[in-house]
């Protein structure tokens, strides 16, 4: 009987929604050219017929909800990652799956402050454990006291997330 791997599991989930944010955003982004585009051509909103501006009120409310859709993906997907970091894997395919939304992320993330250490970490520990620690145990382990660290770090990352938003 094969046990259920939840790094598979997760990295599916992560993968799904990671698409479902880049779908979120691309649908902000031509809500929110559509609104310039219609802003730029526009005089404003005086002298204009009622329907016009009701019009472009509608375009804003849209592009209000299709940003906090975004939003409310991007938050679930980061939520799958983390997650994802603190799943055993029960498989290399899951170990596998872990490494690639690693170097998925890594490439999409610019602001790598804190998002790989975790993630590396549960990769090596899930080899440790599946080989059974004699053939890893050469190298080197994560230091505990370092992930206190990690955390701090990841506290900083969401603080400065928080503030771009502004």
């Amino acid at each position: 009987m094969t046990l259920a791997d939840p790094a598979l599991a997760l990295s599916q989930a992560w993968t799904e929604a990671r698409a479902a944010t880049a779908a979120q955003c691309l649908k902000q982004q031509r809500l929110e050219t559509a609104l310039l585009e219609r802003r730029r051509s526009s005089e404003g909103v005086d002298g204009k017929p009622a329907s016009r501006a009701g019009y472009r009120d509608g375009m804003r409310r849209a592009y209000a909800e299709a940003k906090a859709a975004e939003a409310l993906a991007a938050a679930h997907e980061q939520e799958l990652l983390e997650r994802l970091a603190g799943a055993p894997a029960n498989s290399l395919a899951g170990i596998a799956a872990k490494l690639s939304v690693i170097a998925i992320e890594a490439e999409d993330n610019t602001d790598l402050t804190d998002f790989p250490v975790p993630h590396v970490r549960s990769a090596l520990e899930d080899l440790r454990r599946l080989m059974g620690r004699t053939i890893l145990d050469s190298c080197p382990a994560p230091e505990s006291d370092r992930e206190e660290v990690g955390r701090t770090d990841l506290c900083r990352a969401q603080r400065q997330a928080i503030q771009r938003e502004r």
